[in-house]
């Protein structure tokens, strides 16, 4: 398999547009370099991290107080309490079971086999293979990608408690076309360009939610004035 096929493609488009997340992107990035560099256990280990930071970014955009040192299994009850796969009730309550059972296994596996999971003897020959960890690493992927795309898809501006800029392309566009940018001059025949939609997001987050929240009433209306 060649380097392509050993990068997590599924997350990697997940989280196009959260730039700002960085320890989510190094976590991806880690993961991806082990197994790269076929390291099975290390693999495990970084598996197991990569969801939990996915775990604990979904439910620090959407609850506050969130416990930063909370086991594995009940990080993942919480997301799943505050994210559904589906809206239909039986395909939401299936896949639901089937990540539960990634995180069990991608936890178990860790806690057994990970580079990191506990110290042994010397000549202990960890038995893991790159095939075991590319198939946790590959299911990995899948629910994580999963998870946080519902998660950017149904997030409530109203209740956020962390909101990023580049995910309402569609409302920064429209309320550009509408305001005109800011020129600043930084230099002789040089200056640079701020959107409207970004000014107001910087320097007066509520007054862009208001504006977010009546576009997005409008759209379900059919209203929007251009």
């Amino acid at each position: 398999m060649n380097d392509s096929g050993l990068r997590l493609q599924l997350s990697t488009r997940a989280i196009v547009g959260s730039e700002e997340a960085v320890h989510l992107i190094e976590q991806k990035d880690r993961l991806e370099a082990a197994a790269i560099s076929k390291d099975a256990p290390l693999c495990l280990d970084l598996s197991k991290a990569f969801l939990e930071t996915v775990f604990k970014t979904i439910l620090n955009d959407r609850v506050d107080n969130v416990n930063q040192n909370e086991e594995f299994g009940p990080l993942y009850k919480q997301v799943k309490d505050n994210v559904e796969f589906s809206s239909n009730e039986d395909i939401n309550k299936m896949l639901s079971l089937l990540a539960g059972q990634i995180v069990n296994v991608t936890g178990q596996l860790r806690n057994r086999y990970g580079a990191a999971s506990h110290g042994d003897d010397g000549y202990r020959d960890n038995p893991i293979d790159m095939i075991s960890a590319e198939f946790i690493m590959s299911s990995v992927d899948g629910l994580a990608s999963c998870l946080y795309r519902k998660h950017k898809d149904t997030v409530v501006v109203e209740s956020a408690q962390r909101m990023n800029y580049t995910d309402f392309g569609d409302f920064n566009e429209w309320f550009d076309e509408q305001n005109d940018d800011l020129k600043i001059l930084i230099g002789e025949g040089h200056f640079i360009l701020l959107s409207a939609s970004q000014i107001l997001f910087e320097q007066d987050i509520e007054a862009y939610k208001e504006g977010l929240l009546q576009y997005a009433s409008n759209s379900d209306e059919g209203e929007i004035v251009e």
